[in-house]
């Protein structure tokens, strides 16, 4: 199998009671209804990723990874789901409250394998982030506000700003509020337990699930350090290519660059993937196995066995996030 040139993939849409219309504004198919989330890059079966062209098409991540494996992900890849997952998501409407456990978590809970870290850049101005409990909020205060229907009182909420990164380490309870339209990455997993939301029916005219004493079992209520990060750019005159580190934590990291029009952006061969999502301009994305143009809104996989890359832009500035999974 070969794994030199860039991958990318069918997204898999999820029509959600929250959702909106806002990617249609870059993506052609983007079906009827209200359009919550993009999985662009998913080992998951309810939204598997399918590969676009190419000669792969037609294969599915999972079967990439279960014939390609190291050569795929990286070379400290022990098998496995692949580990990441890349969504758009467009919140037209607040999300539930909710919590996703860590691994250790999932597990006792029997929720399954792994748990859920991840990680927001916002895409556009607007809406409103609830991250985190509010200091002093202790367990007998959040179930108390839950009775009474108050519980936003009982979150740290954040205006929606474009490029703020807002780190969502498991058991962390959040909400997107109405508005939000940003990029996630993930761990593979699609556990999420709902405490609250909003008193609202679903798409099938009833309430959502609720997963009270899961979530009140997994909320870790003395945590601190809630709200967004922003990093700093750092700009190399000689590249005309500006960086900044987004976030390191166990299961991945994230960096973003902004490439100047007839700059190119290099980055060395590593020992894992990248995942690239290009989220404003296009360009080219180049590796000695093949080229790809990328468009805003795209994805693509580059597999570890594909080495070094480049990136050039064909407009005025190409900005990249790209996130690598920690092995």
């Amino acid at each position: 199998m070969d794994l030199r040139a860039p991958l990318t993939f069918r997204p898999a849409y999820q029509t959600l009671v929250w959702g909106g219309r806002r990617l249609q504004r870059w993506r052609s198919d983007l079906p009827p209804g209200p359009i919550g989330e993009s999985w662009d890059l998913s080992d998951h079966a309810r939204g598997m990723s399918v590969v676009a062209q190419g000669p792969l098409a037609g294969r599915t991540l999972r079967q990439l990874v279960a014939e390609a494996g190291p050569a795929l992900v990286g070379a400290g890849f022990r098998g496995g789901v692949f580990p990441l997952m890349v969504k758009l998501i467009d919140a037209a409407d607040h999300l539930s409250v909710q919590v996703h456990p860590d691994d250790a978590t999932a597990s006792i809970l029997g929720a399954g394998d792994h748990g859920k870290t991840e990680c927001w850049v916002i895409l556009a101005d607007g809406g409103a982030l609830f991250h985190g409990t509010r200091a002093g909020v202790s367990r007998d205060d959040f179930e108390r506000a839950l009775t009474d229907h108050t519980l936003a009182a009982t979150l740290n909420r954040f205006e929606g700003r474009a490029g703020d990164v807002f780190f969502v380490e498991a058991r962390t309870v959040h909400a997107l509020g109405e508005g939000c339209l940003l990029y996630e990455i993930q761990q593979t997993s699609d556990i999420t337990f709902r405490v609250y939301d909003w008193d609202r029916m679903g798409l099938d005219g009833k309430p959502r699930p609720l997963h009270v004493a899961e979530s009140l079992a997994t909320i870790d209520f003395s945590r601190t350090g809630f709200g967004p990060l922003r990093p700093q750019w750092q700009t190399d005159p000689a590249t005309r290519v500006a960086t900044r580190a987004l976030v390191t934590c166990p299961h991945f990291s994230v960096e973003q660059f902004r490439v100047a029009t007839g700059a190119t952006l290099r980055r060395p061969s590593r020992d894992t993937c990248a995942v690239v999502t290009c989220i404003d301009g296009h360009g080219t994305l180049q590796t000695e196995g093949g080229a790809l143009p990328l468009a805003t809104m795209q994805t693509a996989l580059l597999p570890a066995a594909a080495g070094s890359w480049r990136a050039a832009g064909d407009s005025a500035t190409l900005e990249l996030l790209v996130a690598y999974p920690q092995l």
